[in-house]
């Protein structure tokens, strides 16, 4: 008995192909790495959490694909992902795919081929989706979805004594944390009886008051396995438990989000969200608000030496996974020097009335990194082993700036952004992207 796992969605040789192949039809049959695993490295922020670094994908920058030119905001994250969604985002083996910051997947394919004398004489396999999501805006409940799909089996098998036995390891940081689930993780069944019954819902939550810093962070894994038992005579040198993918989560009690007083229930407060990077999109097409603001910040990134202040090693973060920008929540003073350097810039470089120097216009000093990030224009002040001057900063159209700081009020809000370093870790990051 041969057990093999190949990324969902991927095509898998038939027996008819395995069979044609002679003594050489290991070589065409697909092969992942089947062992319990050890947690990916290419897994999700924060950095130092206990989670594995950042080094995948943010969800899509194209979130507000459709809105009005009109309206300077951001639409509401989607928190709902179908079977269709995963297995698009899975496309070219990802480990795992994310839609926003309420609803990620991963999923594997499981492949039985049988044996006879050291022939392949059957094949089975089926798929197993994991939809990791938070359903509810005001609700600290995850929500994490096992579906079962595409069974298959030709050729001699004896699928109604292949057992599927499914759970999931959990880690929480800080590890004491207490979980309160509901629903069910899918029991163990047959392969017949899993077609039958494809479909289970668990659902994990932490209560306030376990967590660390202000904001009262819990961070999860959740990482689904399968182990599979072959009926006799049947056996296979793979008969560990197998990991599917990786998925996670985060709870807090930020007093500056939404659903700060549970509505009156101390146990309710707070809210979950998944700790992905998420994009803030600006768009610099004609009609967008906060075109000039995303010209501005274009120019940060791409053309810093036409930029104010002047710095010939000017390289400002916020653009990749490697450089992230940082929420600033819990330090006014912080926020209100990051403003200051900003402005000093812009009177050194346009003058004291750069505001109104252009007759019937009204400016204002647009700064990024943003005033109300870690990496603001001060940061060096306050983190002196960082580089001095790696900002800009220029006089832009009150409306234009205003629409680009709601955009971006928005987005922290609507997509649970934490203060980055509030416990003194890494806690939460962002990125920008320009259309």
């Amino acid at each position: 008995m041969i057990s093999s796992t190949l990324p969902a969605g991927i095509p898998i040789p038939s027996l008819d192909v395995l069979q044609v192949q002679g003594g050489g039809w290991k070589s065409v049959l697909p092969v992942r790495e089947t062992a319990a695993g050890k947690l990916p490295h290419e897994a999700i922020a924060p950095a130092r959490s206990g989670l594995p670094k950042a080094s995948t994908p943010s969800f899509q920058s194209d979130e507000m694909a459709g809105r009005s030119p009109l309206a300077a905001t951001y639409p509401e994250p989607p928190r709902t992902m179908t079977k269709d969604e995963c297995k698009k985002g899975l496309q070219g083996g990802r480990l795992f795919a994310v839609k926003s910051r309420y609803a990620m997947c991963t999923g594997t394919q499981f492949v039985q081929t049988w044996m006879q004398r050291g022939r392949p004489v059957g094949q089975s396999s089926f798929t197993l989706w994991v939809i990791d999501t938070v359903p509810k805006k005001n609700d600290r409940t995850i929500r994490i979805q096992y579906l079962f799909t595409d069974f298959a089996k030709s050729g001699t098998t004896r699928t109604s004594g292949l057992k599927v036995d499914t759970d999931g390891d959990v880690t929480t940081w800080p590890k004491q944390a207490a979980r309160k689930y509901g629903g069910q993780v899918p029991p163990t069944l047959t392969f017949d009886a899993l077609k039958a019954k494809p479909e289970y819902i668990h659902t994990m939550l932490v209560e306030p008051g376990q967590g660390t810093g202000d904001d009262d962070v819990v961070q999860m894994a959740y990482e689904p396995f399968v182990k599979l038992t072959f009926p006799s005579p049947y056996a296979s040198p793979n008969t560990g438990r197998v990991s599917v993918g990786f998925l996670a989560g985060r709870w807090d009690t930020a007093s500056y989000l939404f659903n700060k007083t549970g509505g009156g229930n101390p146990k309710k407060k707070g809210g979950a969200a998944l700790p992905v990077v998420p994009t803030l999109p600006y768009s610099s097409k004609s009609g967008a608000l906060e075109r000039a603001v995303a010209q501005h910040l274009r120019d940060a990134h791409s053309k810093p030496g036409s930029t104010k202040p002047v710095n010939a090693r000017k390289a400002v973060p916020g653009f990749d996974l490697k450089h992230t920008l940082h929420r600033l929540q819990s330090d006014g003073d912080r926020v209100k020097a990051n403003r200051r350097a900003a402005i000093a810039t812009c009177v050194k470089h346009w003058g004291a009335d750069y505001a109104t120097s252009v007759p019937g216009v009204s400016r204002e000093c647009d700064e990024y990194p943003f005033a109300s990030t870690y990496e603001g224009a001060a940061q060096s002040k306050y983190e002196p082993t960082k580089p001095k001057d790696n900002f800009s900063a220029r006089p832009l159209l009150k409306a234009d700036n205003g629409a680009g700081g709601s955009i971006l009020k928005i987005f922290m809000d609507r997509n649970r952004v934490l203060d980055g370093f509030s416990s003194g870790d890494d806690v939460d990051a962002y990125i920008v992207s320009i259309s």
